[in-house]
């Protein structure tokens, strides 16, 4: 039987995932934290200053409301799998109801990605115990546990986490200018970004036509196709290599784009 080029099994807060192809994942700002537990295959993550692959056996923590882009890749002959849980607000908030948990000072870490280290074998064993969860339906409160059980081996591996996972206070005002060039080459809505540079969309669209004397969608726009020129023209990459990296998420797209604003086509830069 020929093996499918992507699939995916879900369960409430878990997900199976098998890519045969590399693919980005949509979404460029981690909705929710969540657990991911790679089997087979390679996972790179692009965040705003750096980027770092992760292979079989190892297991991340993402973020909620970080900036990151994601890629499945097959690697050493094997598709990529996966399993992720997901940790909502709804539940972490019952959660620390049921258990409470001492408030502590959040971690000065910012990366979206956290790479968990350390005693990890009672975590790979709950990962492989779920295979035999996606076969049939299940009722829902069973994996409601199987959530909150990940939840807690969680907590033992990095107790450090509370301070991030049960944190449920709305992004701060920040500088927005700083804010923007260092995220302009993720797609995301201007009504998102108003929300993580902690304003309301009216705030954010007056506070950048001040700052950058354009619409959001107009200084977006220029600055990826200046980010592409440069990274075509001074670094010798093909378009083929930055289109997706810049924001854009088609070639096409980004091709037209490019020849509209420089009047040239971005191969030829080289």
């Amino acid at each position: 039987m020929e093996e499918e080029e992507a699939s995916s099994c879900k369960h409430s807060g878990i997900v199976h995932s098998q890519q045969s192809k590399p693919e980005y994942i949509s979404g460029q700002v981690n909705e929710e934290h969540g657990l991911c537990y790679i089997l087979a295959g390679e996972l790179s993550v692009a965040e705003a200053a750096s980027s770092k692959s992760y292979g079989s056996g190892e297991l991340i923590f993402f973020r909620k409301n970080h900036f990151a882009k994601f890629r499945k890749s097959p690697a050493n002959g094997q598709n990529f799998k996966s399993i992720t849980v997901v940790f909502d607000t709804a539940m972490l908030k019952a959660f620390s109801a049921d258990k409470p948990v001492a408030p502590g000072f959040l971690p000065k870490v910012t990366a979206a990605v956290i790479p968990l280290n350390g005693e990890l074998t009672l975590m790979q064993h709950y990962f492989q115990s779920l295979f035999y969860y996606f076969d049939t339906a299940l009722p829902q409160g069973l994996m409601e546990l199987k959530v909150r059980e990940a939840l807690m081996l969680l907590l033992q591996i990095d107790p450090a986490l509370k301070n991030i996972l049960f944190d449920f206070g709305q992004p701060g005002k920040i500088n927005l200018e700083a804010f923007m060039h260092q995220h302009f080459r993720f797609n995301v809505e201007t009504n998102k970004l108003a929300y993580l540079s902690g304003r309301s969309l009216a705030s954010f669209k007056r506070d950048f036509t001040k700052t950058f004397g354009s619409t959001p969608r107009r200084w977006l726009h220029k600055r990826r196709l200046e980010e592409a020129y440069f990274q075509i023209k001074e670094h010798h990459r093909r378009p083929s290599e930055v289109y997706h990296e810049v924001g854009f998420e088609t070639i096409s797209h980004f091709s037209a784009s490019f020849k509209q604003h420089f009047g040239i086509n971005p191969s030829a830069l080289n």
